[in-house]
């Protein structure tokens, strides 16, 4: 099947965490940009911001347009090579397929039933393959 989406794209929403920084920290916020831009240069990112309760400001959030099996891959080699860089770094990820639904990636925890979930849920979406070509079950 060629990498273009048959239901429209599928989007997950990226949230990257890690315990070691408060969310403000400039160091943080640069490791957070280098994500977004390496995800960026892979997919079609979308940022936005969400009012918070209480405050004067937006939660910044991104979403990630997943219109393709090539597109997933790319994400995940993307979400692979930030998370190797640094063990206490995760992402939780979130989509909804009808129902909403969750995984949190970890550098030692990118497993093939992590991203199968996600896969099944584009597949879904798009009408393809509920694997992405090329890569490997692990």
């Amino acid at each position: 099947m060629p990498d273009s989406a048959i239901g429209g794209p599928f989007t997950i929403a990226v949230d990257p965490r890690n315990d070691q920084y408060d969310p403000d920290d400039e160091g943080w916020l640069d490791q957070v940009t280098g994500l977004y831009r390496e995800l960026d240069t892979e997919v079609c990112v979308v940022r936005g911001g969400q009012p918070v309760p209480g405050t004067k400001g937006a939660a910044d959030h991104v979403t990630v347009a997943l219109s393709s099996a090539g597109a997933l891959q790319a994400a995940v080699m993307c979400f692979r090579a930030w998370l190797g860089r640094d063990r206490d770094r995760r992402i939780h990820i979130r989509w909804d397929d009808g129902v909403e639904r969750s995984v949190t990636l970890t550098g030692d925890a990118i497993d093939a039933e992590t991203i199968r979930e996600i896969a099944k849920a584009a597949a879904s979406q798009l009408g393809g393959s509920s694997w992405p070509a090329g890569t490997e079950h692990s």
